[in-house]
């Protein structure tokens, strides 16, 4: 089932299936998706199924509504989209998955003294999927990078310019995202955003299940994919 992973900071708050209501998100009580925060509209945006799609739609909100750094007044979601509602982040899925996902229909309603910037939705036992018994490491190769290697802590790492990419990419003419590394139950995959990915030298078009010891390139980096033991929780 197509969902949406809510974030704040790469911190993942939960996960949100795409069914028969829609998923909205505002500041006002009555969403599904309460986020307390100024820079988000009363009631700011909406994503919901049309047909075998998945759609984001702006309210008309006041600091608008974005998708892969780019403003938006409706946008049909492809798999690994970054949607961003003033400083939270939705990535959406379409993969489907055997994991079981609930929330309630019922809106949550923010309690007293609620942190600016914190969503407040309902949680459940089966809101998160359960920790991989190994976990995928991306290791620098080739090209520039902060760091020599990144865990996959999170369950979408995104490699680009942007600020919420955990890779990031320099230069004048690098794109905003140009692909995104997933968990989807104990397995790994890479798609394709806004560049062209190679694995293993051959270009991919879209999602690409990832295997032990494969190399990414893409936009000047070459990242190794290997899986170690989860560490014990």
């Amino acid at each position: 089932m197509p969902k949406l992973t809510l974030t704040l900071d790469g911190r993942q708050l939960q996960q949100l299936p795409i069914g028969g209501q829609p998923v909205t998100i505002g500041r006002l009580p009555d969403n599904l998706v309460v986020i307390n925060n100024p820079a988000v509209s009363g009631r700011h945006a909406r994503v919901f199924r049309d047909g075998d799609t998945c759609v984001v739609e702006d309210l008309q909100s006041t600091n608008g509504t974005f998708v892969n750094d780019k403003p938006i007044a409706r946008h049909v979601l492809r798999d690994c989209d970054v949607v961003q509602v003033g400083h939270h982040v939705l990535v959406f899925s379409n993969v489907g998955g055997n994991q079981a996902h609930r929330h309630s229909a019922a809106p949550a309603s923010p309690p007293a003294g609620d942190a600016i910037g914190v969503a407040t939705i309902p949680l459940s036992p089966t809101s998160l999927p359960l920790p991989p018994s190994r976990l995928g490491v991306l290791r620098v190769v080739a090209g520039e990078s902060a760091a020599d290697e990144y865990p996959m802590t999170s369950l979408t790492v995104l490699i680009g310019k942007t600020e919420l990419a955990q890779i990031k990419l320099t230069g004048w003419f690098k794109p905003k995202v140009a692909a995104a590394v997933s968990r989807s139950g104990d397995g790994y995959t890479v798609s394709a955003v806004g560049a062209a990915t190679l694995v293993n030298g051959q270009p991919i078009t879209s999602r690409h299940d990832l295997r032990d010891g494969d190399r990414i390139e893409v936009c000047g980096l070459t990242l190794e994919f290997r899986l170690k033991p989860a560490p014990a929780p």
